[in-house]
């Protein structure tokens, strides 16, 4: 039986033997489609080839492509645990064709695979093409030794590709397997009669061949491509399934070493609850490939996807009597068969699974507080009533319980669930999901400049400040704003977390300020101000960058990798960069690390890399194919999308990683390095911010000049300075002590001489005035004094706290039958614009009305006599 690793290894090298170009797996992360919350199809990285924006040094790819469906439109999550081949995570197979190799090789290819390759017996394959394509059904019987009976048409619904409402799109045709009578879901219906896409469970579809060689006008016309093209997609786990001879894709080597670890942890059988172990096995796969690809859980965006998936599979590990972590305990599992292929998940091993331990020890305690909510929300209904779906929803938001698991607890009280209700607040929640993806480009003005294809722009900034260049297009607007693409240019373009260039292109015609440098594909795009003259095409110009400003930013990008070595020596080798902001006077790194950093550790930190500056490494940079650059130990950017060449940046034997940026020659220019703050910017991420060079020297000019003067002040030495300021901190509190004695004194004593005089109503003394007070802490104990000190009798106090009118009212106990202090103070503070309450023998009030304090205080008498 050919195990699962072989069997992707045989679709890639079936491909390549023909030409096609082993493309790596895009990461789960879609970098440049704010469309999608995750990648969901091999496509997804080739999706500007089709609109005809991008271009590749290769007309013929292979790959296997790892996906997520589990948000926005298409969403699977739900329907995971129900049966034996949805998933969240998944792989999709995949070849492709640029304008190369069309319908014949594609379909020739896909038969000869599966029936020569794999030897799928013949007679359980099916052919469909679409109804109005001819040529596929043709071709199909010309270059195929299959069935005519076995080729299929169907329409629209099921052989039309659109990548959009307009845009790229094709008939396809699609292979289908015959899984045998047994798959049936409706072999109890007299008058079902299984047939492709009938949707019984039988027939099921192994491969996508999507022709695209239209595109769809707004007005929905199909208009001929100028290029045709191939994007085919097989499903690895139902290939899998059907090559291992397993009636479930639960069943195959991609998930039984999973499953085998579960049984053992929860001292259960696969048997006895086949929804929970689908849930968990599939669930921690999509953990495991997104947290390797940098996502981390939160409330937001694809953040809270995983966070969702989380904990719905630890929601049903309690199903399995699985109640302390352990999904992180099947990371090791997914690593050991699916680690050959993706080596990102070993790289990132320890941090993975200290990220779904920490996230399952926190959703314990949310999950043991949704049980009591789930409780308080059952506890007042009686049997057969429903559960709201806002009820349901926010189980499911908040405490993470799924919407079929608050089923089966709700049907064990006898209750049900107002599905349809769920599902609308569901969908509000996706578009709040979707909305928190998107992002707009910096500027719509490239759309104005029509770039050809074969444009591309020359970048010479890594050895040079400024270039002899032609302009090769510009846009130019009514107020002088200019957008401008040069066939070289010495200016960086922002990317990698360092921001562009700045500084000037000029001849002797015109003078542009350019103030920032957008890439996009191979183009340069540099937008600026018209200072000077008109701009022409005509003659060369001079393309200058600010030499000073890009050395600041050089030093600070230096650092950050000096600083990024020095946090994993210091912290472990679980960390990894999340992010970056390289400017000219300052650098911010953002890594993973699930607790803020002690002061000794950042001490730590900081010593090291200012000793790697002052030891005056070589900074070198060169060019090296990814593979042999990741075996040499280079460190990549969670989720970044590399091509097969990168360039490498190695500080001596100390830091290696994959970077594109702008650095010094050697350690030694950075000068100095000054860790400024550490924060943490979301669950499991961390935040360095530091200066550099002058600015770091200009800190601690600040902070000696500031020290200079508290010396000044204080008239001592430098070494006496803290031992000065404790002694002034030590008697300033003695002061307030003392304060606080003699203000409780008077306060004492203005009680007092109210006590000594009460006003009796009806035979009750009322003690009753106006007190100064600093806060409600010393009202407070005001009343309780007059409590303190009368056996019998009403107290009220108003008092003037932070401008705003305060009220107390206090009853003795042998009065409190007759009388609420709550009532009482609530009368009262009418009078002052506001209301109160409380218990029967202490209560408090407030009010707007400063200057009334006085008259409701002398109120009090008339409000106790008519109560």
């Amino acid at each position: 039986m050919l195990s699962s690793n072989e069997i992707r290894k045989q679709f890639i090298k079936f491909f390549a033997d023909k030409g096609h170009e082993v493309v790596p797996s895009a990461p789960l992360v879609p970098l440049d489609d704010p469309t999608l919350l995750f990648t969901n199809a091999g496509m997804n990285q080739f999706k500007d080839l089709f609109v005809g924006k991008g271009k590749r040094d290769y007309v013929r790819a292979v790959n296997s492509q790892k996906c997520l469906r589990a948000g926005g439109k298409h969403n699977d999550l739900e329907e995971v645990g129900k049966d034996d081949y949805h998933h969240t995570f998944f792989e999709m197979l995949g070849n492709w064709s640029f304008g190369d190799y069309y319908k014949k090789d594609a379909i020739k290819w896909a038969w000869e695979l599966l029936t020569e390759v794999w030897q799928i017996p013949k007679d359980k394959l099916y052919a469909t093409v679409h109804h109005n394509d001819d040529e596929s059904f043709q071709l199909w019987q010309e270059v195929n030794d299959i069935d005519k009976d076995r080729i299929l048409k169907f329409g629209d619904k099921d052989n039309f590709w659109e990548m959009a409402d307009t845009g790229p799109c094709g008939p396809c045709s699609e292979i289908h397997y015959d899984r045998g009578l047994q798959h049936c879901q409706k072999i109890e219906d007299k008058n079902h009669k299984c047939e492709i896409n009938g949707g019984c469970g039988r027939f099921v579809e192994i491969w996508n061949l999507v022709f695209i060689q239209y595109n769809r006008l707004e007005d929905g016309e199909l208009v001929d491509l100028p290029q045709k093209h191939v994007d085919t997609g097989a499903g690895f786990e139902r290939l899998v399934a059907i090559l291992q001879n397993k009636s479930s894709n639960y069943e195959t080597d991609l998930f039984m070493p999973i499953i085998k670890h579960l049984e053992t942890l929860s001292n259960t059988k696969f048997e006895e609850n086949k929804p929970a172990f689908r849930v968990i096995s599939d669930h921690i796969r999509a953990l495991t490939f997104a947290i390797a690809d940098g996502v981390l859980p939160s409330n937001e965006g694809r953040g809270y996807v995983i966070r969702r998936i989380l904990r719905r599979a630890a929601r049903f590990g309690r199903l399995i009597i699985l109640h302390k972590p352990f999904l992180y305990q099947l990371v090791d599992d997914i690593i050991e068969i699916m680690g050959d292929h993706y080596p990102e998940l070993s790289e990132k091993r320890e941090h993975i699974k200290l990220v779904i331990k920490s996230e399952e020890e926190r959703f314990n305690l949310t999950l043991d507080t949704g049980i009591l909510r789930f409780n308080e929300i059952t506890e007042k209904l009686k049997p057969g009533a429903v559960i709201s779906g806002k009820d349901v929803f926010n189980l499911y938001d908040t405490y993470g319980f799924p919407m079929d698991l608050t089923r089966i607890m709700a049907e064990e009280k006898g209750l049900s669930i107002n599905e349809k209700g769920f599902k609308i607040e569901m969908e509000k929640q996706r578009s709040r999901a979707k909305e928190s993806s998107k992002f707009e480009f910096k500027d719509d003005k490239i759309n104005k400049i029509k770039i050809k294809p074969s444009t591309k722009t020359h970048f010479v900034g890594y050895n040079q400040n400024f270039s002899s260049s032609k302009i090769e297009h510009f846009y130019i607007d009514e107020e002088n704003n200019v957008v401008i693409v040069l066939d070289k240019t010495p200016f960086y373009a922002e990317s990698g977390g360092q921001v562009a260039d700045t500084g000037s292109i000029f001849n002797q015609e015109f003078k542009i300020k350019v103030e920032d440098v957008q890439k996009e594909n191979d183009v340069f795009f540099h937008f600026g101000k018209l200072v000077s003259g008109k701009i022409s095409k005509e003659n060369e110009v001079i393309a200058e960058v600010n030499v000073k400003r890009r050395n600041d930013i050089a030093r600070n990008h230096t650092a950050t990798h000096l600083l990024h070595a020095a946090l994993r020596k210091v912290l472990g080798k679980h960390l990894h960069q999340k992010g970056s902001l390289v400017v000219p006077d300052r650098l911010r790194f953002d890594f993973t690390h699930f607790k803020a950093l002690s002061k000794e550790e950042l001490e730590m930190v900081e010593k090291i890399v200012n000793e790697k500056i002052r030891e005056n490494l070589t900074v070198n940079s060169y060019y090296d194919d990814l593979e042999s650059a990741r075996k040499k130990g280079a460190m990549a950017l969670f989720g970044e999308k590399y091509e097969k060449k990168v360039r490498v940046v190695e500080i001596d034997e100390y830091s290696v990683e994959l970077c594109g940026g702008i650095h010094c020659k050697n350690t030694g220019e950075i000068g100095l390095c000054k860790i400024i703050s550490e924060s943490s910017t979301s669950a499991g991420v961390r935040r360095i911010e530091a200066l550099t060079g002058e600015y770091a020297f200009d800190l601690f000019k600040e902070k000696e000049v500031i020290l200079d003067e508290i010396q000044s002040q204080l008239k001592c030495s430098i070494i006496d300075v803290v031992s000065k300021i404790e002694k002034l901190f030590f008697e300033n509190k003695q002061l307030k002590k003392q304060l606080e004695k003699f203000e409780k004194g008077n306060i004492k004593e203005s009680i007092d001489r109210l006590i000594a005089h009460p006003v009796i109503v009806q035979g009750i003394k009322i003690i009753a005035g106006v007190v100064k007070v600093k806060n409600i802490q010393q009202l407070r104990e005001s009343a309780d004094y007059i409590k303190n000190k009368i056996d019998e009798g009403i107290g009220i106090l108003g008092a003037n706290i932070d401008d705003k009118a305060s009220l107390i009212c206090i009853v003795s106990s042998n009065l409190q039958e007759r009388f609420h202090a709550g009532k009482i103070v609530n009368q009262v503070a009418q009078i002052v614009g506001g209301k109160g309450g409380g218990r029967p023998d202490m209560a408090m009030a407030g009010g707007k009305n400063v200057g009334k304090i006085k008259d409701a205080i002398a109120k009090v008498p008339e409000i106790v006599k008519n109560l």
